[in-house]
């Protein structure tokens, strides 16, 4: 087989194969993960180490938004002070430090108060602040759905990858029993002299076998390699055989217009939602830093007492000693920063980022519209392909027995035979590579809507695909 025309083989099998053989170990191999595609995605959400990271991020936000709810929640503060003092001489007021204490009598003072501040009123920071929370939480909800679709696209990759390699076993056990049959009947005429032997034709077999068990080596090493990709996706252990439950069949997607898929994806794609968010938080910024310039209502409570036996305990001494100060009571407070032009150009700032924003989204719908048109279009081209490649591959079936016939009757040269296996073998591969090229499309474009079209409730076409 010429090499130019094995490239496109190689580069389908590379590209498309995720499955190899588990390395032979002393030790008992693990139990094969047998799982359909679901039963697959599944498993990766609950073992992948990336699912459980997103999920952390998630809890993050929902304690900041425990957090800024708390703010209404009243806040309690405790003090408390230890030390020791000398005693007045008697008849002495203690104007004169070095005269007026007795540094031989010590005694000690304790000073403790406890109070309690509740917020009445905040001018909408407090509300702004939980809204602010709860966008968070939404954010991280739409993130945690970007994983999963993103998991859910690896592990599609991977599992049809592998049924792909499965349906090509029976074709490369075919073409390999049919070299070696001929391979022997070849020999068999070159031992025994036979008139009709040509050692061409044994030469171009040698070849033509030699490349293929060279792009074979080639396909196990790329399947391994991506193998161990979805391995990590689910979070199985690197030697864990993956085995797919399942064929080499097309998806069955109900049928969508492309203005449907454009609508799909502005309502459903995560990615764009978690940006939607982010321009919904900005705004509440504004709103926040607005309302700074507000004063805040608080509803105060504190009791205090100090415990001095060198000092007389009377109203006059605890007022007129400050460390000594005694205070109970409570009453309402306002508390008004006033930093105006801090604060003014705080606004500015949060407008500007607003407005970015803004454009910034607008942008991405546009964006997320093309690209939902370019995956929706190339989804429509490759469900087409597959029963081009379907004709292609029965015609070059059909061809490969009459010419292999041909040959053994003597009316054809066995370099046709060749020449014919290769493109017999080349359009089994291109209409599995259809199949399997139009499953990710699938995989692709639910990923861009945020959605499983697969599972979409909608009535499929007649005929199916």
């Amino acid at each position: 087989m010429a090499r130019a025309s094995w490239s496109m083989v190689v580069a389908v099998a590379v590209c498309c194969a995720f499955a190899a053989e588990p390395a032979a170990a002393a030790a008992p191999a693990p139990a094969a993960l047998r799982c359909s595609l679901a039963q697959c995605y599944q498993h990766g959400l609950a073992h992948s180490p990336l699912m459980a990271a997103a999920r952390l991020g998630l809890d993050q936000y929902q304690s900041k938004l425990r957090e800024a709810k708390s703010v209404f929640y009243p806040k309690f503060e405790v003090n408390g002070f230890a030390s020791v003092l000398p005693a007045l001489k008697p008849g002495r007021d203690g104007s004169e430090p070095t005269e007026d204490y007795d540094f031989t009598n010590l005694g000690p003072l304790g000073v403790a108060s406890i109070g309690m501040a509740q917020t009445i009123w905040t001018a909408g920071k407090v509300s702004s602040l939980k809204q602010l929370a709860n966008e968070g939480v939404d954010i991280a909800r739409a993130t945690v759905r970007v994983a999963e679709d993103e998991l859910r696209y690896q592990l599609s990759r991977a599992w049809w990858g592998l049924v792909l390699v499965e349906d090509l076993r029976e074709l490369t056990g075919d073409v390999r029993r049919i070299l070696d049959e001929t391979r022997t009947k070849l020999e068999k005429q070159r031992d025994e002299g036979d008139d009709s032997f040509n050692q061409g034709d044994l030469l171009r077999l040698n070849v033509y076998a030699a490349e293929i068990e060279d792009k074979l080596r080639q396909n196990e090493r790329a399947k391994q390699q991506a193998l161990d990709g979805a391995r990590l996706a689910m979070g199985v252990a690197l030697d864990v055989a993956v085995e797919p439950v399942g064929e080499l069949t097309p998806v069955v997607v109900p049928p969508l217009p492309i203005e449907a898929v454009e609508a799909l994806a502005l309502a459903n794609s995560p990615r764009f939602l978690a940006q939607r968010g982010g321009v919904r938080a900005r705004l509440l910024q504004v709103e926040a830093a607005e309302a700074q310039l507000w004063p805040d209502l608080l509803f105060i409570v504190r009791v205090a007492g100090t415990y001095a036996p060198t000092r007389d305990s009377t109203g006059d001494s605890l007022a007129s000693n400050p460390s000594n100060a005694a205070t109970t009571g409570l009453g309402l407070v306002l508390r008004w920063t006033l930093d105006i032009w801090r604060q003014v150009e705080k606004i500015d700032q949060a407008r500007l980022d607003l407005r970015q924003a803004q454009l910034g989204i607008e942008h991405e719908r546009q964006k997320l519209k093309v690209d939902a048109r370019a995956a929706f279009r190339e989804m429509t081209d490759a469900k087409a392909m597959i029963e081009v490649q379907y004709k292609a591959y029965k015609s070059a079936r059909g061809l490969l027995n009459a010419t292999t016939q041909a040959w053994e009757d003597g009316f054809e040269e066995y370099a046709e035979v060749l020449r014919v296996t290769e493109s017999y073998v080349r359009r089994r591969l291109a209409w599995a590579e259809a199949i399997h090229g139009y499953n990710l499309a699938v995989a692709s474009l639910g990923k861009l809507c945020g959605t499983d079209l697969t599972a979409l409730k909608v009535s499929p076409p007649a005929g199916g695909l």
